[in-house]
């Protein structure tokens, strides 16, 4: 415990890349101390890290997934999937849409364990945890209708007959209770299934007023909104609606100019969540198996998940291509807009998995949409930190949280760096070293 110093290390502080750089954090506050290029004295008894050879980065922040494990089937324990997120160099998951009960119970654990480690000298073994609890779900429509399917179990039906059946009447008692249970945010839904292998409209769907009376109550209460859509319609009526962002990017046509120009209007956000869609339209099945080796080798998850990797939901509409999607994160970015990486990963959802989805979102972002790997490391850093509001951390920078991430080689340059080779050899959550780094090392 104490303070650390990491010296001759190639530092990507969340913006720009620093040569040759020097990062002070202290364990004992959590906090970082100091950041310079070059070397200096060492403060007495301070622990020092040679970084020659290695980049320093923010902890990672996903900005989409699920932490309740509400689709895996009956009798099979939830897995930790924060446990599985620190490993892979996530210090931040922001959950959009679980149960308040699951939240709670994690973000107790969570505190106890940190208090522990830091009076104790110990370690930490889960990402932190932001969410929006209970999204703002109405009476029989997605996702309820879509997860309880023909012959739900009972434990399914009970959980979803938890959800909220939001209407104008109760719009705004639903954003005051959900903030005061512990949101950080808001979540709503506009679907009309017209991308998923269903019948267009086969659902109830949010009505425009109905969304515009949640985010004017969720703006009321200082709270962001971030809306699932992933086609056309739904994306352009929840940017009229007022929406701080998307929790998926469209996959049902190309961009069109005049919703690009209404995102640059409302400079929404987006979270493509490029796995997620990968999975729904079958693509990238190579890219996924390769993931799910990764998993497997570096004995990051169980075996369900590394299975689970392996497989894709393929149930989108023929007209719904994964290929949309690439050109619409093209064009975002061309333009300017914020891309936040997120994978809408939760634990028994086939294609994806909590952490190493994140390295392929990165991946795509470089292989398919354009970005430099500089950009994507932006998109689970930087921006989401100040999108998200999480003002105390995503950069490397004095007096932020000490999330770190130490990565051998040049992640900068080869973002494969990451998960290949040794990858990531150490990470500190709050200047507190994971558990499974101390114990691998």
């Amino acid at each position: 415990m104490g303070i650390t110093v990491i010296h001759s290390v190639l530092l990507f502080d969340g913006t720009c890349v620093h040569e040759a750089a020097t990062v002070i954090f202290d364990s004992d506050n959590g906090k970082i101390t100091s950041v310079f290029t070059g070397k200096s004295d060492v403060p007495l008894g301070a622990a020092v890290i040679d970084g020659t050879g290695y980049t320093l980065l923010p902890g990672l922040i996903e900005s989409h997934m699920h932490c309740d494990g509400i689709i895996l089937p009956p009798g099979i324990e939830n897995i930790d999937g924060l446990q599985m997120s620190l490993k892979c160099g996530i210090t931040t998951c922001c959950d959009l849409h679980s149960d308040p009960d699951v939240v709670k119970e994690l973000r107790e654990a969570i505190a106890v364990e940190t208090a522990k480690a830091r009076s104790l000298g110990g370690m930490v073994s889960t990402s932190d945890l932001k969410s929006a609890l209970h999204a703002a779900t109405i009476e029989d429509g997605y996702p309820k209708s879509y997860l309880l399917g023909e012959s739900p179990s009972e434990e399914l039906k009970r959980k979803i007959g938890r959800w909220p059946n939001v209407t104008l009447a109760n719009a705004a008692e639903y954003i005051k209770t959900t903030k005061a249970k512990g949101a950080d945010y808001i979540k709503i839904f506009q679907e009309n299934c017209c991308s998923f292998a269903a019948k267009t409209g086969s659902l109830p769907s949010a009505t425009l007023e109905l969304q515009v009376a949640l985010t004017k109550a969720a703006h009321a209460e200082n709270l962001l909104v971030v809306a699932h859509a992933n086609n056309a319609e739904s994306t352009r009526m929840v940017l009229q609606a007022g929406a701080d962002g998307l929790a998926h990017t469209f996959v049902d046509q190309s961009p069109p100019q005049e919703l690009i120009d209404l995102y640059k209007a409302t400079k929404a956000f987006t979270i493509p969540t490029l796995t997620a869609l990968a999975t729904l339209t079958g693509a990238e099945q190579s890219r996924r198996e390769r993931f799910a080796d990764v998993v497997q080798q570096k004995n990051l998850a169980a075996e369900l998940i590394h299975q689970e990797m392996r497989k894709s939901v393929s149930w989108n509409a023929p007209e719904a291509k994964f290929e949309y999607a690439v050109q619409a994160v093209t064009k975002l970015k061309e333009e300017g807009l914020d891309i936040m990486a997120g994978t809408d990963s939760m634990v028994g959802l086939a294609g994806v998995a909590i952490g190493p989805s994140l390295w392929m979102e990165l991946e795509m972002y470089v292989d398919l949409c354009g970005m430099s790997v500089v950009d994507a490391l932006r998109t689970a850093t930087a921006v989401p930190a100040k999108r998200f509001g999480l003002t105390d951390r995503g950069e490397v920078v004095p007096g932020k949280r000490a999330d770190l991430v130490l990565v051998k080689g040049n992640v900068t340059e080869r973002l494969q760096n990451l998960w290949e080779g040794d990858g990531v050899v150490r990470v500190w959550r709050e200047g507190l070293e994971a558990a499974h780094f101390i114990k691998n090392r």
